[in-house]
Order: C-alpha cells, then sequence, then structure tokens
C-alpha cells in the first residue's frame, strides 16, 4: 500500500517507528523522496480485504495525515502479469493480441501499457489461461476495490 506522509511532517525513522507502533511490526516500509511510504504486508487473514483494511487502518491510526493512495497489487504492466503467470512477456502480449481477451490497458506510461490485475486475471481464465496463486487474484481483486474509492474520492471511509 502506498501513502502520502509528507503531511504528517515526520521523519522517516519518526514514521517507521510510529508504524511499528500501530502494529505494522509485520510490513516492511520503504521511503521514497516524494513524502511518500510503501508499506508492504506478509499476513494472515480471513480474507485479502480484510487485510488491507486492517493494514490500511494501522498505517492511517498511526500518521494521523497520511494520506491513503493505492493499494497493490492491482496497477500491473505486461512485466507485472508475466511474473504473476510465470510466463514471458512477449507470451502476456501474445494472449492480449491475439486471443480475442477483453482486456485493454486503463492507460500507457511511456511505451508501456497499464492494465488492472483482476481484470486481466478473469480474461486470461476465460481463454484458459489460470493463474497459479488464487490469493494473489483474491489480492488484486481486494486492491481494486480499495483503489476504487480513491478513484470515486470515497478514502475518507477508512
Amino acid at each position: 500500500m502506498r501513502f502520502d506522509v509528507g503531511p504528517c511532517g515526520l521523519s522517516e525513522a519518526e514514521i517507521d517507528d510510529r508504524l511499528y507502533t500501530a502494529g505494522c511490526d509485520d510490513a516492511l516500509v520503504r521511503h521514497n523522496r516524494k513524502g511518500e511510504v510503501l508499506v508492504e504486508y506478509e499476513r494472515e487473514a480471513d480474507n485479502a480485504m480484510a487485510a488491507l483494511e486492517e493494514a490500511k487502518r494501522e498505517v492511517l491510526d498511526g500518521l494521523p495525515g497520511a494520506v491513503f493512495l493505492e493499494a497493490k497489487p492491482d496497477y500491473v504492466s505486461p512485466t507485472d502479469i508475466a511474473i504473476a503467470y510465470e510466463i514471458t512477456r512477449q507470451r502476456v502480449q501474445k494472449i492480449i493480441q491475439t486471443k480475442g481477451v477483453g482486456v485493454h490497458p486503463l492507460t500507457n506510461v511511456g511505451n508501456t501499457q497499464i492494465f488492472r490485475l483482476a481484470k486481466v486475471i478473469d480474461e486470461f481464465e476465460k481463454v484458459g489461461t489460470s493463474i497459479h496463486n488464487v490469493a494473489l487474484y483474491e489480492a488484486a481483486s481486494a486492491a481494486f476495490k480499495l483503489n476504487r474509492e480513491v478513484d470515486h474520492g470515497d478514502s475518507h471511509l477508512f
């Protein structure tokens, strides 16, 4: 999950300490120069949505003023899809182009197409290309739902 922590006015060490205290002791926290943190978890929950919502709540409770930006995995490139399916990027492009898969990029970033992973998995399944990691599909679907809230201005709900 990605958060804007600039409004918090805290140092990286203070952010790390607050996240640990808030319950993110199972998270890998990466800071970037734009005042954002990427918080990655490996945790068990009843389902992926519950895990993501709990993680989001912990970060926002620990860092008042932080803004939720994005849950992952949702937006993916052909390379990300290839990694998820353990196939080549070229094979991904061929499936998208030749099998009539109903997947269209959301946008292009430079020469890279960006897709929503849950949609890709659904469409690939229709043409007989199954993903072996079922948990990844559940996580992608949950991330899609959380990101839709941000897209529609409902991020204040959590």
